[in-house]
Formats: C-alpha cells, structure tokens, sequence
C-alpha cells in the first residue's frame, strides 16, 4: 500500500493525517466527520470558530457542496480547469471560492458566515485523487495556531506529529496560500490574497 493510499483509509476510518499539499503540510480529516474534525481543531489550538475550506477532487464534488454562481463557473473554468504551472508558479488550483452551501449537514465548524463554505479544487494530483477516494477534506496548515506553516518536515512540530494518526512524509510543492474569493455575487471579493492573482474578477 503507498503512503496516499494509506491516509486515505485512515481518513476514512476517522483518522487525522498530515500531507503535504501545494503550499505547506496540512492536517487533514474528512468534512462529514466532526469527531475527526473537532480532533485537527483541537491540535492546531483552533478557535472553534474559524471556518476552515473544503479539498474538492473535482468540479462536480465543489457542485455536491455549493451553489454555483455565473461568476465561479468562470472562475472555475479560468482557473481551476487551466493547465497546470510547475509547482513554485502558483498553479490554477491557488484559488479558493467561498459560495453559498447547497449541502447543509456537514459539521457546524467549517461554515463560514450565512452558511457559505470555502471550496478548493488543487492542482496536485495526488489532492484531487484522495478527495475523489476517501471524501471531501478539510485541509489547514499543519502548525500551532499563530505560528507559520510548515514548508518541510523538519519544520512540523513534534507536539502536532505526535497527536496524528500517520505523516505523509513528502515533499510538498511550496507554493503560497491560496488566494480566497467570495464569488456569490456579481463581483467577487478578495478575503484573501495569495497565490493567484486575479485578473478578471467580475
């Protein structure tokens, strides 16, 4: 069994794992899980109430979760469908769409305000291939609340390692956060700047 492999069955036996993704190692659990959930709040020392965005393995599972506005179908095609940059350039999955929630039963802590969610759809393959196995995940930087986030292994705290179920010990690909819009709207919002930068936003 690869190390992929693997995290996705401990992800969906209720696990936690760290991965690396396209920016830093993160601690992943699957969205419909709140135990698995509550368990990444309360090692990172989270505020309970700070929402954290959704690892989709594909436009149609983003479709399971949101309603989709004409401004993130464009959105989705220009960057989430484009070709993919070598890593370090910030490729088309830096941009995250924070929409309406079509799916209303998820655990209450990653709903952002008038319940939206923060979706995702990564370029790193491996990403999409484990949402599209185990289930939609949720995904934040594996670090102490306030502190950076871990860009190589040497850098993710012994404290955090210790209280997860398995390290995927990879490289990750570095890039910067990724750029958070909130497209319900007609022009979309920038809530948070990073990898991609946005040329048309309306």
């Amino acid at each position: 069994m690869n190390s992929w492999k693997k995290a996705a069955e401990i992800l969906t036996q209720g696990g936690v794992v760290i991965i690396p993704s396209d920016s830093s190692f993160g601690i992943a659990a699957l969205a419909s899980d709140e135990k698995a959930i509550e368990r990444v709040y309360k090692i990172k020392g989270r505020e309970p109430g700070k929402p954290s965005l959704l690892i989709v393995g594909s436009v149609e599972q983003a479709r399971e979760l949101v309603e989709f506005t004409p401004l993130a179908e464009k959105l989705a095609q220009k960057y989430w469908l484009a070709p993919p940059k070598p890593s370090g350039e910030g490729g088309s999955g830096g941009l995250t769409l924070v929409l309406n929630a079509k799916k209303l039963d998820l655990p209450e802590q990653i709903y952002g305000e008038n319940k939206t969610l923060a979706v995702r759809l990564p370029d790193k393959k491996e990403l999409q291939d484990l949402a599209l196995e185990a289930g939609m995940f949720i995904l934040p930087s594996a670090n102490l609340a306030g502190l950076n986030a871990p860009f190589v292994p040497q850098e993710v705290d012994e404290k955090i390692k210790n209280q997860v179920d398995f390290f995927l010990d990879e490289p990750t690909d570095g890039n910067m956060p990724s750029t958070i819009l909130d497209a319900r709207g007609e022009k979309s919002i920038i809530l948070r700047a990073g990898s991609i930068k946005v040329e048309e936003r309306s």
